[in-house]
């Protein structure tokens, strides 16, 4: 399947979900992530946060149980900048004040934020509509994720979290896709750097 056809088609199944399976599968893949060993020698993880009319796992759930098992652990959100299609990076804590942009992204706002660089992160918890046995992702197709884990260190997990299983194929990857080294479902994980298939 191409880029588009997959976009389409996940769009789709994503938007017939009910708000009780949003739930059900966020708890699921959240508790995935967090029975894992990923992230247990990471300190500073970023997230994205959840556009609702997207349906997208809810990754307040996700943040809430990061903090709880690795207190340790900080957490960094972005804001988007939509001209320069690139983000900036900030600390999130509870008392971080988070308004939707125009196109119903959370983000932080900068002022009250402390700024935080790419090559810090360990980890990125990766927004997608689908992902293929390879690890390749399919996103919205405008590229802000490909551009930021560019910028990270060669060894950030790069961690995508998804409510369905893998296609076989996305036949017209490119050389700026980045793969990922993971992918969490509610039912298991993928693992891209040491198996092609589900541990």
């Amino acid at each position: 399947m191409t880029k588009a056809e997959i976009r389409r088609e996940f769009r789709q199944r994503r938007q017939k979900l009910s708000e009780a399976d949003l739930l059900i599968h966020t708890r699921a893949l959240s508790n995935e992530l967090i029975q894992s060993d990923l992230l247990r020698n990471s300190k500073i993880i970023h997230a994205f946060l959840p556009i609702r009319r997207q349906k997208e796992v809810d990754n307040y759930v996700v943040i809430h149980n990061l903090r709880e098992s690795y207190p340790h652990i900080h957490i960094a959100v972005s804001r988007s900048d939509a001209q320069a299609r690139e983000m900036e990076h900030y600390r999130y804590t509870d008392q971080t004040e988070i308004l939707e942009n125009e196109w119903g992204i959370p983000e932080p706002v900068p002022q009250l934020g402390l700024k935080i660089a790419p090559e810090e992160l360990d980890a990125v918890l990766v927004p997608l509509l689908a992902f293929d046995r390879r690890g390749y992702r399919v996103g919205y197709g405008m590229g802000f994720y490909d551009r930021f884990l560019a910028q990270c260190r060669p060894d950030v997990l790069k961690i995508g979290l998804s409510f369905f299983e893998p296609v076989e194929s996305i036949i017209d990857v490119d050389n700026f896709d980045i793969p990922l080294t993971a992918c969490v479902t509610p039912k298991g994980i993928w693992r891209f750097e040491r198996s092609r298939e589900l541990l």
